[in-house]
């Protein structure tokens, strides 16, 4: 027993158990109950994040590493990540959500969509484009891994308000998986080499080029979405920079006659048609400088969003005189439109307003006649800056029978309304299917085309060039030390799902291992004495050894 004794004795006097009952809870947090597993990794759009003539729109930030929740289960009072469907989400939870510290993901539902879902996800995504938030944004696309996903966040007793006692909510919290969602993007900065781009093209009718009248043709080939990623821009402006296209290809025809138009037509496909029509703007100053095109026009039409109903208006920012040239091809095209007739639609241009409704008013602030035709009665209709304009909702039918009608009118009012001299023209179906493709199956938002030699804007100057005389580009770029607008970096990222337990499982579990520690502590501290107690109890009584007797002198006695 004794030697038992020692040998613990030497056992506890060396360091080994006081490393081990240290390395225990450490190995606890290192192999977790339930290990992060990456369960899931999905392509996410970032939101918009650009200024424009010194004011910031969109979210500025990236980077996401934190709890993901649905909007039943976020607090305000921690920082989650928020996963919504994007028609179940309201103007009032954003507000809540971006005044925080947490982050949203926008669930984008599947299609079809009904007219109620449209319009909820129009207005939550123009609540954001106008709104400037410090929490990363992005937008995700519907599929069944995300539905699963939203499910279990959903049903998730993180938050169980069905629980019997706050007791059983509080040990359902303790219990439940999560999940942790990780966006390790780049931080966002200052886009460079940004060049808006405009290509121009002409046709020269007959007589001296520098004493015929102009018509100008324009239209904006951008697009503008909450996501520049997912910005297809199909009717706004795909349709009407499709219809540019078309017109350039047949009246070439038209103008390569012996008996050609007495007419110059200018095509003009402007940049930044979304950015306040800052490419129609640069493109005037730059005439007005250097050369006499603006000296005689007719009139400048511009084509805007004509692929979302039969009805055309004529939005003016002065309504023309019926014998003016203006006004004469106004009235053949109400001719053509049959019993819808052509609606116009007069509204001044308010020059306290920070932005244009129409590309036409860039051209009316400089007193020449313009308007612009639209399927659309309000320059307010959101489906002009949505990512729900896609080649999905655009009907090409009614882009082609509009621009039937515009070529049509076009053509006779070229020949002065004479119609024995007037060429009967069609519309290739198919090559108007052609122009719309190449524009509308691929996202146009701004900063997303703005190189000079951007694929789209090379094949734009391609195909102007086959039709059209002294085609050429300009470009238009920021001021370094005043830049008009600016754009950011990072427009697509991967996201990725982590299967955890919550936080309050690791704050349970981080109690329970300072608790095991600090009776480690004192388990150390008194086991000295326990044992020098023990050693006094237990320790045997001394022998002592009595004299021996000598019986030998005894007996002699």
């Amino acid at each position: 027993m004794l030697g038992e004794s020692e040998e613990f004795s030497e056992i506890l006097k060396t360091g080994f158990p006081m490393y081990l009952l240290i390395a225990i809870p450490l190995l606890l947090v290192m192999s977790p109950v339930c290990p992060a597993n990456a369960a899931h990794e999905f392509t996410v759009y970032r939101a918009q994040q650009y200024s424009l003539q010194g004011a910031t729109y969109g979210s500025k930030s990236s980077i996401i590493n934190l709890e993901a929740r649905s909007l039943k289960t976020w607090s305000s009072r921690s920082r989650h990540c928020v996963f919504v469907l994007m028609d179940n989400f309201t103007t009032e939870a954003y507000e809540q959500i971006s005044s925080g510290s947490g982050a949203l993901v926008l669930v984008v539902p599947p299609t079809p969509h009904t007219r109620e879902q449209q319009n909820r996800m129009i207005e939550i995504e123009q609540t954001i484009l106008s709104s400037d938030t410090s929490i990363p944004i992005y937008m995700i696309n519907w599929s069944t891994e995300v539905n699963d996903l939203m499910n279990d966040l959903a049903d998730s007793k993180i938050i169980d308000e069905n629980a019997s006692s706050a007791a059983k909510a509080f040990i359902n919290s303790v219990s439940a998986n999560g999940y942790q969602i990780v966006v390790s993007a780049n931080k966002p900065v200052l886009q460079q080499n940004i060049a808006i781009s405009t290509i121009q093209g002409q046709l020269i009718g007959y007589g001296f080029q520098d004493k015929l009248p102009s018509i100008l043709i324009v239209a904006h080939y951008d697009s503008f979405g909450l996501a520049p990623e997912l910005s297809y821009g199909a009717d706004s402006n795909g349709s009407g920079a499709a219809i540019l296209l078309l017109l350039a290809k047949i009246l070439s025809r038209v103008y390569a006659e012996k008996n050609r138009p007495k007419y110059n037509v200018m095509f003009i496909l402007s940049g930044g048609g979304k950015l306040n029509y800052l490419g129609s703007k640069n493109w005037i100053e730059q005439q007005m400088e250097k050369s006499n095109t603006l000296q005689d026009v007719s009139f400048v039409l511009c084509l805007d969003s004509l692929g979302s109903d039969k009805n055309i208006f004529a939005h003016v920012s002065k309504p023309p005189k019926d014998d003016s040239k203006m006004g004469n091809f106004m009235n053949e095209l109400n001719n053509n439109l049959g019993e819808n007739g052509l609606k116009i639609i007069h509204k001044k241009i308010n020059l306290g307003s920070d932005t244009l409704a129409w590309e036409h008013e860039r051209y009316s602030i400089r007193r020449l006649p313009a308007f612009t035709l639209s399927s659309l009665k309000s320059h307010k209709n959101s489906s002009r800056r949505s990512i729900l304009d896609t080649s999905e909702t655009l009907d090409s039918k009614i882009v082609y029978r509009n621009a039937q009608i515009i070529l049509k009118s076009l053509v006779a009012h070229l020949y002065d309304y004479n119609t024995s001299e007037t060429p009967k023209v069609n519309v290739d179906f198919e090559s108007l299917r052609s122009s719309l493709d190449l524009l509308v199956l691929q996202p146009r938002s701004t900063q997303m085309i703005a190189q000079k030699n951007h694929p789209l804007v090379d094949n734009l100057f391609s195909l102007m060039s086959k039709y059209l005389k002294d085609v050429n580009v300009s470009h238009l770029t920021a001021d370094k030390v005043d830049p008009q607008f600016s754009f950011y970096t990072v427009t697509k990222a991967t996201l990725q799902v982590y299967s955890v337990k919550p936080a309050v499982f690791d704050l349970i579990l981080t109690l329970a291992i300072a608790v095991y520690l600090t009776m480690v502590y004192f388990f150390i501290q008194f086991v000295p004495v326990v044992y020098d107690l023990y050693i006094g109890t237990s320790k045997p009584e001394p022998v002592v050894s009595l004299p021996k007797k000598n019986n030998r002198k005894e007996k002699q006695r």
